[in-house]
């Protein structure tokens, strides 16, 4: 037996390598130009998208991975008493010990100790990788002690991708989002930690407009950070009300422990935030290819990454095994209020805001035992969350929560109201659609064009696409233009851009009995739905109220002021009543009927009406129709156009 110990330690020195020798190895095995290693690095192209210095050990290691390579093997080689911890990183430790004071949450404390700074320690998914390859010898003999109590205590045993639908009242979030859950042996998903990266922005400070405009232009820092999966839940599920989805990830035990190892790494560093690519979802493809290497997640997108593009990716490369449907607290209030009167629901949001006792509700004899349960239940929904809004101080918070329990205690079990589960959002149409068509218009003095038209949208979705897998009554779309050619009346070749849309945001929220939210649009590009045919620059936000109607269907009002420039490029103002109706049946039908009362001055108006329905044969193939009718005083010419085709999404 110890013949065979002996010859063992003897192989593996025989394959070891000094500093030297593992360095002259990398470089003839060009381990510099691996994925991996690249993937270690976040390079993309040229240069590296890490902004943070301490990231590298070679001074141009972001614009040069060879470089890097080589500072890094000689980095595990230092002798620990020789390593520098930077004075700023020990304040910036020392800040971050001090919040973790102060946190809920008890993560273990951060080290600036030199061991826990050595290169071993702080990089152990580079070590990982290029020790498999060039097996390391004669090494400083470190504990990492940090990362190894920080890996015990997180536990990582699966990964799940978890995706926050859309914000209703929010335009920078109604792409979702998307974190990582580092799946623990705990008996409840709920203690597990989320692994999300996110923009350095304070939403107390600076409003979703803000937020959108510095995003476009990469004016945030990003950085990845672990916090309980139960604080994410309480952000997105109870206080933005939005619901959550769970994909769980088919990664193995090794990837997923090589995944932490290279988000251990991350823990400190920054990259630069872009709203439309390098953001939530981008970021995270970055760890899923490191954990499994032969993934090709990113290169898939040429233009933009949102998330759910990023879940149509990762479903294509069968990554996901199973998905799990978490509905929000608004969804839960929605259920409530479907079995409850009106009446019902006043008196909850009372109990709810401390301005009716509970009692008063257990002695209510008008009210069956099922009105009581459910006006005691969902006022302690409801309570939640005003205490989350800050509208409910912590005191009064406390004292109506432990009343309301108290009530609903004494009137024994219940039948929860059913939440309905939405349509899973791998089943959504994808967000770039390109719609050819036949067009046939004709204006008021008889003129008429037909021929066909190119409809292209770069993303995302709007009210007359189909709705399943996406937020009802939310509309976002970028860099949309329509184009037409064809033959006139006088057998004339004509062609022309009848309209181009650069952003168009809207959120049709409905109201009803627990929520009051307010709709708006936000639309601005170039039509021809003016007082003259002529294309004109327009900026039209509007502001309004939403009801449904049916099951899948709302009306809405808008009041619109729009600035447009006319024939002269000079600014003018119209002020228009907006009224719609919206129609669909979850599945494949869908009808968007708008008309607009526009008023040019005081005495003149023309009517804006447009109707489109659409019907889907598979998730990325449907068809429409389009009628349009631009009507207007004699003095002005009025335009009629149909619009039909195929709309195809990618």
């Amino acid at each position: 037996m110890k013949l065979c110990i002996l010859l063992l330690f003897c192989t593996l020195q025989l394959f070891a390598l000094s500093q030297d020798e593992a360095i002259q190895k990398a470089l003839k095995l060009q381990l510099y130009s691996s994925k991996q290693w690249l993937d270690l690095l976040h390079f993309n192209g040229r240069k590296s998208e890490i902004d943070s210095a301490d990231f590298f050990y070679a001074p141009n290691g972001h614009r040069d991975p060879k470089a890097e390579l080589i500072a890094t093997i000689k980095a595990f080689y230092q002798e620990v008493d020789s390593v520098v911890v930077p004075q700023d990183f020990i304040q910036k430790i020392s800040k971050a010990n001090t919040l973790l004071d102060s946190a809920t949450t008890s993560l273990p404390k951060r080290s600036v100790l030199k061991e826990d700074y050595h290169a071993l320690c702080r990089f152990p998914a580079r070590f990982f990788y290029l020790n498999s390859i060039l097996n390391f010898d004669s090494l400083p003999h470190l504990e990492c002690d940090e990362f190894n109590t920080m890996r015990a205590y997180i536990n990582p045993k699966s990964a799940s991708l978890i995706f926050p639908s859309a914000h209703i009242n929010s335009p920078a979030s109604m792409f979702g989002h998307t974190f990582l859950l580092l799946n623990s042996s705990f008996d409840s998903r709920l203690l597990a930690f989320a692994l999300n990266y996110q923009a350095a922005a304070d939403p107390k400070v600076e409003n979703a407009f803000i937020f959108t405009f510095k995003g476009l232009f990469g004016l945030y820092s990003g950085q990845y950070s672990l916090l309980p999966y139960y604080d994410k839940i309480k952000e997105y599920a109870d206080v933005e009300n939005r619901d959550i989805w769970e994909f769980d990830l088919n990664l193995t035990q090794e990837e997923i422990a090589q995944m932490y190892r290279h988000i251990w790494e991350l823990s400190d560093s920054t990259s630069a935030y872009y709203f439309f690519h390098r953001n939530c979802s981008y970021n995270i493809l970055w760890l899923l290819e490191v954990a499994r290497p032969n993934l090709r997640l990113r290169q898939q997108f040429a233009h933009q990454v949102n998330p759910p593009e990023t879940l149509f990716v990762i479903q294509n490369a069968h990554l996901i095994t199973k998905e799990t449907y978490r509905p929000s607290k608004r969804s839960k209030l929605l259920a409530y209020e479907k079995k409850m009167r009106l009446q019902d629901v006043i008196k909850a949001k009372k109990v709810a805001r401390g301005k009716l006792a509970p009692q008063a509700i257990l002695d209510n004899n008008h009210l069956s035992l099922i009105q009581k349960q459910y006006i005691l239940e969902s006022s302690l929904e409801m309570s939640e969350y005003w205490y989350m809004k800050s509208k409910l101080t912590n005191e009064n918070y406390t004292s109506i929560i432990y009343e309301s329990a108290s009530a609903r205690s004494k009137l024994g079990e219940s039948e929860a109201p059913q939440i309905p589960q939405p349509r899973s959002p791998l089943y959504a149409n994808q967000g770039l659609r390109i719609s050819p068509m036949y067009v046939l218009t004709q204006d008021s003095s008889g003129y008429t064009t037909q021929g066909l038209g190119l409809d292209f949208r770069l993303t995302f979705h709007d009210i007359s696409d189909n709705d399943i897998g996406y937020l009802k009554g939310a509309q976002i779309e970028l860099l949309k233009v329509l184009a037409h050619t064809g033959l006139d009346s006088a057998n004339n070749s004509y062609a022309k851009i009848h309209s181009a849309t650069i952003f168009s945001i809207a959120s049709f929220g409905m109201i009803s009995k627990f929520f009051t939210p307010l709709s708006y649009r936000i639309d601005t590009g170039f039509s021809r739905q003016f007082l003259q045919p002529e294309l004109r620059y327009y900026l039209a936000p509007s502001i309004g109220a939403t009801f449904s109607i049916t099951r899948s269907g709302y009306v809405y009002y808008l009041l619109e002021p729009t600035l447009y420039l006319n024939a002269l490029q000079l600014p003018r103002f119209a002020l228009s009543n907006v009224f719609g109706l919206v129609l669909g049946n979850d599945k494949r039908t869908k009808l968007a009927l708008e008309y607009k009362l526009k008023g040019y001055d005081i005495a003149l108006f023309g009517h804006y009406i447009s109707a489109t329905t659409s019907f889907n044969l598979w998730q990325n193939l449907g068809l429409f129709l389009t009628l349009e009718s631009n009507i207007l005083p004699r003095e002005y010419p009025s335009h009629y156009a149909l619009q039909s085709g195929l709309r195809i999404y990618f």
